[in-house]
Protein backbone atom coordinates (compact mmCIF):
# COMPACT_ATOMS: atom_id res chain seq x y z
CA UNK A 1 0.00 0.00 0.00
CA UNK A 2 1.23 3.48 -0.82
CA UNK A 3 1.93 6.15 1.75
CA UNK A 4 -0.83 8.77 2.19
CA UNK A 5 1.46 11.54 0.93
CA UNK A 6 2.07 9.66 -2.34
CA UNK A 7 -1.66 9.11 -2.86
CA UNK A 8 -2.35 12.78 -2.23
CA UNK A 9 0.41 13.72 -4.64
CA UNK A 10 -1.14 11.53 -7.35
CA UNK A 11 -4.54 13.04 -6.62
CA UNK A 12 -3.09 16.56 -6.86
CA UNK A 13 -1.52 15.72 -10.20
CA UNK A 14 -4.81 14.41 -11.61
CA UNK A 15 -6.77 17.41 -10.33
CA UNK A 16 -4.11 19.82 -11.59
CA UNK A 17 -4.09 18.25 -15.04
CA UNK A 18 -7.89 18.39 -15.21
CA UNK A 19 -8.00 22.05 -14.18
CA UNK A 20 -5.14 22.98 -16.52
CA UNK A 21 -6.81 21.27 -19.48
CA UNK A 22 -10.16 22.93 -18.73
CA UNK A 23 -8.77 26.40 -19.45
CA UNK A 24 -7.83 25.97 -23.15
CA UNK A 25 -10.83 23.74 -23.81
CA UNK A 26 -13.25 26.37 -22.49
CA UNK A 27 -11.48 29.18 -24.33
CA UNK A 28 -11.31 27.36 -27.66
CA UNK A 29 -14.90 26.18 -27.25
CA UNK A 30 -16.09 29.73 -26.61
CA UNK A 31 -14.23 31.11 -29.61
CA UNK A 32 -15.53 28.33 -31.88
CA UNK A 33 -19.06 29.04 -30.66
CA UNK A 34 -18.66 32.76 -31.48
CA UNK A 35 -17.27 31.95 -34.91
CA UNK A 36 -20.03 29.42 -35.65
CA UNK A 37 -22.79 31.84 -34.61
CA UNK A 38 -21.11 34.70 -36.52
CA UNK A 39 -21.18 36.89 -33.42
CA UNK A 40 -18.57 39.25 -32.13
CA UNK A 41 -16.70 39.28 -28.88
CA UNK A 42 -18.76 41.49 -26.58
CA UNK A 43 -18.83 42.05 -22.84
CA UNK A 44 -20.75 38.84 -22.16
CA UNK A 45 -18.05 36.81 -23.89
CA UNK A 46 -15.34 38.72 -22.03
CA UNK A 47 -17.09 37.90 -18.73
CA UNK A 48 -17.37 34.26 -19.76
CA UNK A 49 -13.68 34.20 -20.65
CA UNK A 50 -12.61 35.81 -17.38
CA UNK A 51 -14.62 33.27 -15.39
CA UNK A 52 -13.47 30.26 -17.40
CA UNK A 53 -9.84 31.33 -17.05
CA UNK A 54 -9.76 32.63 -13.49
CA UNK A 55 -11.69 29.97 -11.57
CA UNK A 56 -9.56 27.00 -12.71
CA UNK A 57 -6.37 29.07 -12.32
CA UNK A 58 -7.24 30.06 -8.75
CA UNK A 59 -8.10 26.45 -7.89
CA UNK A 60 -4.90 25.21 -9.54
CA UNK A 61 -2.74 27.70 -7.67
CA UNK A 62 -4.51 27.02 -4.36
CA UNK A 63 -4.19 23.24 -4.65
CA UNK A 64 -0.46 23.55 -5.25
CA UNK A 65 -0.01 26.17 -2.47
CA UNK A 66 1.15 28.80 -4.95
CA UNK A 67 -1.64 31.36 -4.59
CA UNK A 68 0.10 34.52 -3.46
CA UNK A 69 -1.38 37.88 -2.62
CA UNK A 70 -0.07 39.33 -5.88
CA UNK A 71 -1.68 36.62 -8.01
CA UNK A 72 -4.98 36.94 -6.16
CA UNK A 73 -4.90 40.71 -6.63
CA UNK A 74 -4.32 40.44 -10.38
CA UNK A 75 -7.06 37.85 -10.83
CA UNK A 76 -9.45 39.89 -8.68
CA UNK A 77 -8.65 42.99 -10.72
CA UNK A 78 -9.43 41.20 -13.97
CA UNK A 79 -12.73 39.95 -12.58
CA UNK A 80 -13.59 43.39 -11.23
CA UNK A 81 -12.90 44.98 -14.59
CA UNK A 82 -14.98 42.44 -16.49
CA UNK A 83 -17.95 42.52 -14.14
CA UNK A 84 -17.78 46.23 -13.34
CA UNK A 85 -18.53 47.22 -16.93
CA UNK A 86 -22.06 48.45 -17.53
CA UNK A 87 -23.85 46.80 -20.47
CA UNK A 88 -26.44 49.50 -21.03
CA UNK A 89 -25.63 52.59 -23.01
CA UNK A 90 -27.64 55.07 -20.98
CA UNK A 91 -25.02 57.77 -20.68
CA UNK A 92 -25.55 58.23 -16.94
CA UNK A 93 -23.64 55.14 -15.76
CA UNK A 94 -26.68 53.32 -14.44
Amino acid sequence: MEAPSEVMSDCNIIISMTLASAVPIALIGGLCNRYRLKRGIGWQFIRYTVLTLSIPMVALLAINNLLSAEAATLIGTAMGFAFGKNDRKTGNGQ
